[in-house]
C-alpha cells in the first residue's frame, strides 16, 4: 500500500556500464599533450563515435589538458591525470590537475577556451584546494536542442576556430543545430 498524498517509488534507471575506459597520467608540459589527443582519438574512434563527435571531443579535451598545464598554480604532483569513460550512451572525460586555481584576467588574445570547450561538450570545472576537474560530457545522439539551448561551433580550422567562439561569445556566431 502507498499512501495517497505520497507518489509511489521509482528505481531510478540504471546507467550504462562503460563500454571502453582508460586513464592516463601524462607529464604536465606542453609537449605531453600530442600524446594525449593520439591516445584519446584512438579510444574514441574504438568506441564507435562519428568523425564530427570525436573531431569535438579532441578539442574539448585538449583544451581542458592545455589549461591544466598553463594555469594549474604550485602542483602537487607534475602530472595531468585523463580518464575517458565511453558508453553506450556517451562519453565523459575527465581532466585533472594537481594545482591550485586561480583566476584569469581575460586578455585580447587569451580566455576563450571555457567558451570553445562549452561550444562542444557539457563542461563541469569543479576548482578544490587539490587541484581542479574539468569533466566533459557529450551523448552519442545529442538530446533535443532546449529554449535558448548550445549548438556546435562549425568546424572552421585552428585559425577560424578561434574566430567563430569569439563570434559565438558576442551573440553573433553561427551555430551548427540539430535541425
Amino acid at each position: 500500500l502507498v499512501p495517497a498524498c505520497r507518489p509511489p517509488a521509482t528505481t531510478p534507471a540504471p546507467t550504462a556500464a562503460p563500454v571502453l575506459r582508460e586513464h592516463w597520467r601524462f607529464p604536465a608540459t606542453p609537449r605531453a599533450v600530442p600524446g594525449l589527443r593520439r591516445a584519446l582519438r584512438r579510444v574514441l574512434t574504438d568506441a564507435g563515435l562519428d568523425e564530427d563527435q570525436v573531431y569535438d571531443l579532441l578539442l574539448a579535451a585538449c583544451e581542458a589538458a592545455t589549461n591544466a598545464v598553463e594555469h594549474a598554480q604550485d602542483p602537487t604532483e607534475p602530472v595531468v591525470d585523463v580518464t575517458v569513460d565511453a558508453s553506450v550512451d556517451g562519453v565523459e572525460i575527465t581532466v585533472r590537475d594537481h594545482g591550485q586555481w586561480r583566476e584569469r584576467v581575460p586578455s585580447m588574445d587569451r580566455g576563450r577556451g571555457s567558451t570553445l570547450m562549452s561550444a562542444f561538450a557539457d563542461i563541469t570545472v569543479v576548482p578544490s584546494p587539490e587541484g581542479t576537474t574539468v569533466t566533459i560530457r557529450s551523448f552519442r545522439t545529442p538530446p533535443p536542442p532546449r529554449p535558448g539551448g548550445r549548438c556546435r561551433l562549425p568546424r572552421t580550422g585552428r585559425r577560424g576556430t578561434a574566430q567563430a567562439a569569439e563570434e559565438l561569445a558576442a551573440g553573433t556566431g553561427r551555430r551548427r543545430c540539430p535541425e
